[in-house]
């Protein structure tokens, strides 16, 4: 089994995490573990077994009620391409996960992280176990700096419990840059070459899907989200707008 590419698992009662086995599946490229029951009454913490993995390029655990990543999670940095950590019961998202620590990484999905449901959350304080995914947008440095992930190409963060308005970035302050020339033909022209001499920050230039839509965002829609040069594949209307 050693030579096995792909496996996809699907558990429909376990409060277990993945089985210690894929660890002797040294090649593997693809790992899918999805379909857990009762996802908001488990408090899972991801063992290691699976950060042996050094081939593994795309991972999904999907809907298992992860709570928590092992440190050693970020050996999987070195060949991880594609993340899914939807539908599990995160509070916050994993400090480690930065493009530092995973610097091939093109796709982060943590979309419908909601461990109970509630339109209020004034009362989120009543769940002793927490609402799910839950930060300020505007204070949190771990959501902020996935912004600043020049490499990711999709960041889904749909329905989930994220307020506060989006991350102010300035050009010129920690690091941030503004659109060049070189970014304008890259891309064509267009109206990008309005961007070269006015300040918009260039976040996310590579972003091809982003969608941010169904959570608690206020304030209004920063000026770089509606002059990225890929916004119109973003599918605005739903996976902006929509809150």
């Amino acid at each position: 089994v050693g030579r096995v590419r792909a496996v996809q698992y699907s558990f429909l009662n376990t409060k277990e995490t993945i089985p210690a086995e894929i660890r002797h599946l040294k090649y593997l490229e693809s790992l899918s573990i999805s379909s857990n029951v009762n996802t908001m009454l488990l408090d899972i913490e991801l063992g290691s077994e699976v950060c042996e993995l050094e081939y593994l390029k795309y991972l999904t655990l999907f809907s298992y009620g992860i709570v928590s990543l092992p440190d050693d999670f970020v050996k999987l940095g070195k060949s991880l391409v594609a993340l899914d950590l939807s539908a599990n019961n995160f509070t916050s998202i994993p400090a480690m996960l930065t493009q530092e620590n995973f610097p091939k990484l093109k796709s982060l999905s943590f979309v419908s992280s909601r461990r109970w449901n509630t339109i209020d959350l004034r009362r989120k304080d009543e769940y002793e176990d927490g609402v799910g995914l839950n930060v300020n947008a505007s204070t949190d440095n771990v959501f902020r700096q996935l912004f600043l992930w020049e490499n990711l190409e999709e960041l889904r963060l749909s329905n989930n419990y994220i307020e506060g308005p989006l991350p102010d970035f300035i050009v010129g302050r920690n690091g941030v840059e503004g659109y060049t020339q070189e970014d304008a033909d890259k891309f064509g022209g267009d109206t990008l070459k309005n961007l070269v001499n006015s300040k918009i920050p260039k976040i996310l230039p590579n972003m091809k899907l982003l969608s941010i839509n169904l959570n608690f965002f206020t304030g209004d829609a920063p000026d770089r989200l509606l002059y990225h040069p890929y916004l119109l594949e973003w599918y605005p209307e739903s996976l902006i707008f929509m809150q």
